[in-house]
């Protein structure tokens, strides 16, 4: 089984979320045991290498697990998980003592 993964952001008092991550593959090596995925409720923060300055963060409103699966070959089995991550007003500083 493939993991793909995206992440949306939803900002607050939006309808619905806006596309922010792009899928990120997960390799044959790292699914030896299932991937740790952030639940409803939980805090997220991604910080992106490739553009300076833009984080997203917020508390997950919601995922959808997708199956894309093959009779005939097992190898093409594929999970895509989406994930929105909700705009919050709390105190991110309360949140964790770094």
């Amino acid at each position: 089984m493939r993991y793909y993964f995206n992440y949306q952001y939803l900002p607050k008092g939006a309808e619905q979320p806006v596309d922010t991550g792009d899928a990120v593959r997960i390799t044959d090596e790292q699914t030896a045991k299932p991937p740790t995925l952030p639940d409803v409720g939980d805090y997220v923060q991604i910080n992106y290498f490739r553009a300076e300055d833009e984080i997203l963060s917020g508390r997950v409103k919601s995922r959808l697990f997708r199956y894309l699966v093959s009779d005939e070959d097992p190898d093409l089995h594929q999970c895509l998980v989406n994930i929105v991550v909700e705009e919050t007003d709390d105190d991110w500083g309360k949140l964790i003592k770094e």
